[in-house]
């Protein structure tokens, strides 16, 4: 299937590989490597909302915070941010991934910059706000965490290319399958890139110093 970005099995077996360095870059070289064949529709996806073209990456919505209220993607307008989906019990991706998030915007702000990050679940039967405002806490104050209805989920998801599928577990229960890159978002709520978190952060601050000077400067 091809979708924008690369996923990643999220089960126990997979979880004990980890997450190494020379994944992030492939993860980005082949979403960039999407994004050059703009205007391209996917020839299959997940059953939902058909995508816009790759030209079109984000999209409005309104979903519940782990900060409480309703979040709408309005209120982001005027400044950059990134966006991360996943789902609470990932056992090792998604909470590497935060983690590395968190320690990002607090170098950021250090140097003088901020930036926020939304976290949207991938797992809402799961997932409540409740659920995510306690999973939260783990992580930088500067990422909000973000739940909807599956109708609302599956539009987000297919708005910004993010694929998703469940995969069952012996006991029962599941996993899931997902996109893992990290969109970074212009202050328009249009998508500039993938966030890259591969070779220490480096090029990731460069990257958001870049959204932020074009903000200002716009």
């Amino acid at each position: 299937m091809s979708t924008l970005g690369t996923t990643m099995p999220t089960d126990p077996q997979a979880a004990r590989s980890g997450m190494r360095r020379a994944d992030y870059l492939l993860f980005g070289v082949l979403a960039l490597g999407l994004i050059a064949i703009a205007g391209t529709t996917f020839a299959m996806w997940p059953v939902g909302p058909k995508p816009p073209p790759l030209s079109v990456v984000g999209g409005p919505f309104r979903l519940q915070s782990s900060k409480g209220g309703v979040l709408d993607s309005a209120s982001l307008r005027g400044k950059p941010f990134l966006v991360f989906f996943g789902f609470t019990q990932c056992p090792n991706v998604c909470p590497t991934t935060l983690a590395d998030l968190s320690n990002l915007i607090d170098e950021m702000q250090k140097q003088g910059g901020d930036i926020q990050a939304l976290y949207i679940t991938l797992d809402p039967e799961r997932d409540t706000a409740a659920v995510l405002s306690e999973y939260m806490k783990s992580f930088s104050d500067r990422i909000t965490g973000l739940t909807g209805t599956p109708a609302e989920i599956d539009r987000v998801a297919a708005s910004y290319r993010a694929y998703a599928k469940r995969v069952p577990l012996p006991d029962g229960d599941y996993t899931l399958e997902h996109t893992l890159m990290v969109y970074l978002m212009d202050q328009n709520g249009g998508f500039i890139g993938p966030l890259d978190l591969g070779a220490g952060h480096g090029l990731a601050l460069k990257q958001i110093r870049q959204a932020l000077k074009g903000h200002q400067n716009s």
